[in-house]
């Protein structure tokens, strides 16, 4: 953990964390704070400013992530918005929940049916697609909106049209009671072709083929691979410039509306957490899109704002997942979190009473699952086999060694068939029918091919 910028506190003890972070001089939660989740679909870390990347891409995140907790070491799920962002709502590994492409569910609970059942208003606007309400993302939410009030379409991507249906949802609540307000973009999702002035700004003097405005998902990127090639640095350049460019227009345009929740003091008053569903590849290992298990699409930012910038300018490393945000949010409004919950509450570790020496993280898409015990040896299984990664001497996964820790599958394997009756137990209730030829619509535009009406 870091607290401040250059302070590197990755192996302290309790005493030294809770010097850092402060926590212990913090007030308890009053039972009104406002929570509001945002999800940048398809946000890989590395690319933003608080991670490294550009600091022209998310100027508004970088200051944030200065009034903030930033987590380093965050790992999605999933590699798909669907089951990712079910893990999100229920802190359930994928197994356990059920939900996944093509097997949607409706869970036993979701943290905005516990927060509801807390006295909270509840609403949430979101891009549709795997979001949409028939998929059961509505669960607890008092108002759920995935399309727009008006114009040519209903269908719609990003905060251009996601923001202004808040604000008027904002403007109307009844301020006498707490809030939990989930917002969620496909901004930087493909195609990766931002609106002005942000397209103007990224796009460069590429002089070359590739026409970013018609091309979105795994196929129909697959052709730029074909033979084993890779993609010219130019192409690659222009690629990663231009999903940059998504990031900046996302980005400008949280802006404007946390500049809103700043002006009237919600925004000081409030728990504050921005993270995403999963992130992306932009041509590493021949890959453009998401639904695999490479780093690259697995570690997602995670920015936890709270109450009065409590612990601002902290740099966690601790291992984390996003199964870890509800627990968090529960302990921090002093609520239960329900059996069945698979992540753990981040407080501790920010109070230096708990460490994570070791421990079971997993993402899972399909056939293929990815888990890892340390920060080193990661295994992905698939129909094809397994491969073992060295995360420390290959960050890249360039090189898979077979059998490099035949421990780890054993380990893995105990565990789930210790939680196997309790992930019956807590499984959701499948959705009979949910894909209408409407959302279908919305699916096969969004780059995944094959979506028929079921």
């Amino acid at each position: 953990m870091r607290a401040g910028p250059g302070t590197w506190l990755r192996s302290c003890g309790p005493a030294l964390l809770l010097l850092a972070c402060g926590r212990s001089d913090a007030p308890a939660a009053p039972p009104a704070t406002p929570v509001i989740l945002i999800s940048l679909d398809t946000c890989r870390s590395d690319r933003l400013a608080p991670y490294g990347g550009s600091p022209d891409t998310s100027p508004v995140l970088a200051r944030l992530a200065a009034e903030s907790v930033t987590f380093t070491d965050c790992l999605a799920q999933s590699s798909n918005t669907g089951p990712s962002h079910r893990s999100l709502f229920t802190g359930q590994f994928v197994h356990r929940h059920g939900h996944r492409l093509q097997a949607y569910t409706r869970s036993p609970y979701t943290l905005a049916g516990l927060l509801h059942a807390a006295g909270y208003q509840t609403a949430g606007f979101t891009g549709g697609g795997f979001l949409d309400p028939g998929l059961g993302f509505d669960q607890g939410f008092d108002v759920y909106k995935s399309k727009n009030d008006s114009g040519p379409s209903p269908v719609r991507r990003g905060f251009q049209a996601v923001l202004p249906q808040a604000e008027g949802w904002y403007a109307q609540r009844d301020p006498s009671r707490p809030f939990f307000l989930f917002l969620h973009t496909y901004d930087i999702h493909c195609p990766y072709w931002p609106a002005q002035p942000w397209r103007e700004r990224f796009q460069g003097n590429y002089q070359g083929s590739l026409d970013l405005k018609a091309l979105c998902g795994w196929e129909a990127f697959a052709s730029l691979f074909e033979g084993g090639k890779d993609l010219p640095e130019e192409d690659r350049d222009y690629l990663q410039r231009m999903y940059d460019g998504n990031i900046a227009m996302a980005d400008e345009l949280l802006g404007r509306f946390l500049d809103r929740l700043r002006a009237d003091g919600t925004l000081d008053r409030s728990l504050l957490i921005v993270l995403s569903d999963h992130g992306e590849s932009l041509g590493e290992h021949r890959w453009v899109g998401h639904n695999q298990m490479w780093e690259e699409q697995l570690q997602v930012p995670l920015l936890i704002r709270f109450p009065g910038a409590a612990h601002a300018g902290t740099i966690c490393d601790a291992p984390v997942m996003l199964i870890d945000v509800l627990p968090t949010i529960l302990d921090y409004l002093q609520l239960p979190a329900p059996p069945g919950v698979q992540g753990e509450s981040l407080l501790p570790v920010l109070d230096g009473a708990r460490q994570f020496p070791e421990r079971l993280r997993i993402s899972e898409h399909l056939d293929q699952v990815s888990f890892r015990f340390d920060d080193r040896w990661k295994l992905i299984l698939s129909g094809s086999g397994s491969s073992c990664f060295d995360l420390q001497a290959d960050p890249g996964e360039t090189r898979a060694l077979q059998d490099a820790q035949p421990g780890l599958l054993a380990r893995y394997q105990e565990f789930r068939a210790a939680t196997a009756a309790e992930d019956q137990r807590f499984r959701g209730a499948a959705l009979a029918d949910p894909i209408d030829e409407e959302l279908a619509r919305q699916l096969t535009e969004l780059g995944y091919a094959d979506f028929e009406p079921q």
